[in-house]
């Protein structure tokens, strides 16, 4: 990779919305160093901002539960280290027993990983770093507490993330790998090209749609514990509609993928109907604005119907029903983009909606 590439890459990994999380993530460690200083007798409080930090560094939408995550482990662990010195004093083989307690109680109560991880480094340290008159767990309990609370009151009431860009960021990254997907099989049939055409396959299918599935999870958890985000309940709503259906195009697409196998392996060349239609499909998947996607849905359809009038074959079949499929889910997404503007505009604040009316 020359440094050309590398450059390009860092530039794409710290997009704004990431430099942002980082940023809020440095201020709360910062924020939590010196609200722990305050307490009385506190000692170096250097698990505070750790808390802070690795509540925050979590990703977009999950970083509230991240720190309750948090704070529930190292009060376990905290518990079970102190149990453990109570009864049998510190040492290695104390150690050990905290460690495995911390880890079986969390692990048998289906805990999260964070929960275990913390659970378990904090009995470490409780059994390691006892001092005889020492406050080591309440420190560290303390700490827990104020790194958590700053990531919660940043993550869920001061800087919640937005679900809606984060659900349209994922959805149009979705769209864009289908339908350049769809785009290289058309070319490939257009061009009688049989190991493109089982490349361009093998991408269709290969495409994953569990990151937008993710983001739709996500959203509606920022809606649900973010108050300045519950407005934005019934817009995730409609959302969620709107990518159902570019979820099942990405299924439909596996059906033109099969036609495309069969018509590539068939002696004779595809007919030009073929490649349409699959060009048509991807237009479909492509097009965002109603009135531009009820236009590309019956361009799919219309080239769906002359594929079948063209060739009677099962593969030409399977192809044309594989992109009606796409038209119809584009119809249905079209619909609920109209709906989730109408929600949009709803809740826009007035002084937004007055300047955007026309003068009359």
């Amino acid at each position: 990779m020359n440094v050309r590439e590398r450059v390009r890459r860092a530039r794409a990994n710290l997009e704004p919305s990431v430099l942002g999380q980082l940023a809020q993530a440095a201020a709360a460690a910062g924020i939590s160093w010196e609200l722990a200083l305050q307490l009385p007798n506190h000692g170096q409080p250097f698990f505070a901002p750790i808390a802070a930090a690795i509540a925050l560094g979590a990703e977009r939408g999950t970083r509230g539960r991240q720190a309750i995550r948090m704070m529930t482990g190292v009060a376990v662990g905290i518990l079970i280290g102190a149990a453990v010195l109570a009864v049998a004093g510190a040492g290695a083989w104390q150690i050990v027993v905290g460690t495995a307690t911390a880890l079986v109680v969390t692990t048998g109560a289906g805990a999260p990983l964070m929960v275990r991880n913390q659970a378990a480094a904090s009995a470490i340290l409780i059994v390691a770093l006892h001092r005889p008159g020492s406050n080591l767990a309440v420190q560290r309990l303390e700490d827990a507490l104020i790194g958590g609370a700053v990531a919660i009151l940043i993550a869920r009431f001061l800087l919640p993330v937005d679900p809606i860009p984060l659900v349209r960021g994922e959805a149009a990254k979705l769209r864009e790998q289908l339908a350049a997907a769809l785009d290289d099989a058309a070319a490939a049939l257009a061009a009688n090209d049989r190991k493109r055409a089982e490349t361009a396959v093998e991408r269709i299918w290969s495409i994953d749609d569990s990151a937008l599935g993710r983001a739709l999870l996500t959203a509606r958890e920022v809606t649900r514990a973010a108050p300045r985000r519950r407005p934005l309940r019934r817009r995730v709503e409609k959302l969620s509609e709107l990518y159902r259906e570019l979820e099942a195009s990405v299924y439909d697409s596996h059906a033109i993928a099969t036609g495309v196998v069969r018509l590539a392996d068939s002696d004779q060349a595809a007919p030009a109907e073929a490649a349409a239609a699959i060009a048509a499909a991807a237009e479909a998947v492509r097009a965002i604005e109603p009135v531009a996607a009820r236009a590309a849905a019956e361009a799919a359809r219309e080239a769906a119907r002359r594929l079948r009038h063209a060739d009677s074959s099962l593969g030409a079949a399977v192809m044309a029903h594989g992109a009606v499929g796409v038209a119809d889910h584009t119809l249905r997404a079209a619909t609920a983009r109209e709906e989730e503007r109408r929600l949009a505009e709803r809740h826009r604040p007035l002084r937004q909606r007055l300047r955007r009316r026309p003068n009359p």
